[in-house]
């Protein structure tokens, strides 16, 4: 029985791969190289979709996608609630089951969701040294102020990251200044929140001021269960492609 719903699953995964290089042919992407990530929220309120494997859907139509990015057709694969993790990638040899041997066997679900750390990390990853975080004010004890030193980092190829999350976070003005600093870099922030949460901040970094370039786009799904591959992929390429030209005209990325 396991062997045919992994023979099931290994079908549909080349389905969906299919249905991306569609969606990004309409966006005049094909043949366009990017590292993928995916960032998963790991606080409790996400219990029941981790349960319900629409996580491990989410998963599978994300290396959906980084089979056509990614030049060994992989996603590095992080996660967040008040802490935050870099757990590998999801690939065509561990995508089966990747939620439940990888995730929710690992790690326990946080009571509460922070952004910036994870974003920080991801950062990190793919640009080591790009940014650095003190404290400002009297001993270190004011806000956290971040620099950002690209020079290294120029067209370079580009990091494209799904973000997806359930509610709204606690440090609101770190991840704001992650968005805008990352500005600087070739990183593309796809951000989605999921169910009927109002977004409130999300919508407001989607048209943050004072950056370099937009780099993050957000959109909200009522239920990831049931939007169709084609419109997720189309909405998660919405603004993808102008922010290739863009990046490209400023030397962010090659």
């Amino acid at each position: 029985m396991s062997i045919d719903l992994q023979k099931r699953a290994e079908e549909r995964l080349i389905d969906l791969s299919k249905k991306a290089t569609i969606s990004l042919s309409k966006r005049g992407l094909q043949g366009q190289t990017a590292r993928v990530a995916l960032a998963l929220d790991i606080s409790g309120s996400m219990t029941q979709l981790y349960r319900s494997g629409v996580v491990q859907e989410v998963c599978e139509r994300t290396l959906g996608l980084g089979m056509n990015f990614d030049d060994n057709g992989a996603a590095d694969v992080f996660l967040f609630g008040l802490k935050d993790y870099e757990i590998g990638e999801i690939k065509q040899e561990n995508f089966y089951d990747f939620v439940n041997k990888q995730i929710y066997s690992k790690y326990d679900l946080e009571n509460g969701t922070n952004y910036a750390g994870v974003m920080k990390r991801i950062v990190d990853y793919y640009f080591p040294g790009a940014l650095s975080t003190k404290k400002s004010g009297f001993l270190g004890l004011g806000k956290k102020d971040v620099s950002i030193e690209n020079s290294r980092y120029l067209k370079q190829e580009p990091v494209y990251v799904i973000f997806v999350t359930d509610g709204n976070c606690f440090d609101h003005e770190d991840t704001a200044e992650i968005i805008s600093k990352s500005s600087q870099l070739g990183i593309f922030w796809q951000f989605v929140g999921v169910g009927d949460e109002k977004f409130k901040f999300l919508k407001e970094m989607d048209d943050l001021d004072g950056r370099f370039i937009d780099n993050a786009n957000f959109f909200q799904v009522t239920s990831l269960s049931k939007i169709a591959d084609e419109e997720l992929y189309d909405r998660l390429l919405n603004e993808f492609p102008s922010w290739i030209q863009e990046a490209k005209a400023k030397s962010l990325i090659g």
